[in-house]
């Protein structure tokens, strides 16, 4: 195992992943609700690309039962094998998501959830240039990051270390405005309603949920 950021968190993600399975089949979570969000303002069969994308459920599976066009990245091996089981429509890509290259404008939507703040905070803001730079003029991005304020987070995540890396929710939306995202919702929300029993590993945490949309082309 490498002791990179990448290193620790690709080696954890390997390591949980059915336990990772249950807990995306079974958590309250807004992602749903903020993909639904995403697909209304988008075109019949938009392409999407979704970072993150574990073992492809609840997002690919959904994206594709809506007549989606699916590209997914996860950075776990096996979070892809158990994707690829499941979301055989979908085009499936393990790796590190900062080393990904596509053409500018080349997806109508992109989705990143419970992904963002496992970068280190200096990659943050690249990787959302390129996220930004991948979206067609006025197209769609979802997403939650994290809310403290803190460069560097390691941790235990069920038994095995894990990296976190996070601005602040002032610093998230100035950075998301300089690059040039219209913010068109932001809600800060307690993982699971606040309502998670102590032994959660979400317990206590909290996430800064966005819709941002590229500003269209100057005419």
């Amino acid at each position: 195992m490498s002791d990179t950021p990448e290193g620790i968190v690709k080696y954890a993600y390997d390591n949980i992943a059915e336990w990772y399975l249950q807990w995306a089949e079974s958590q309250k979570s807004p992602r749903q609700r903020y993909t639904k969000m995403l697909l209304d303002k988008l075109q019949p069969s938009p392409s999407i690309l979704e970072l993150g994308c574990g073992p492809g459920i609840p997002i690919v599976k959904m994206l594709l039962d809506q007549g989606a066009q699916v590209v997914a990245n996860d950075i776990s091996t096996k979070q892809i094998e158990m994707a690829k089981a499941r979301c055989p429509g979908a085009k499936l890509v393990a790796g590190d998501m900062t080393t990904l290259t596509f053409e500018p404008a080349s997806f109508h939507g992109v989705i990143s959830f419970y992904t963002l703040f496992h970068l280190p905070r200096p990659k943050l803001k690249a990787m959302l240039v390129k996220i930004h730079g991948w979206l067609k003029p006025g197209c769609i991005f979802v997403f939650n990051l994290a809310t403290i304020d803190e460069e560097e987070i390691h941790g235990e995540f069920l038994g095995y270390g894990m990296f976190w890396s996070s601005y602040g929710v002032d610093e998230n939306r100035a950075m998301l405005t300089e690059i040039g995202f219209d913010i068109l919702q932001e809600e800060v929300l307690q993982a699971g309603d606040g309502k998670l029993e102590e032994g959660d590993p979400d317990y206590d945490a909290e996430f800064m949920w966005v819709v941002a949309r590229k500003k269209e082309s100057p005419t």
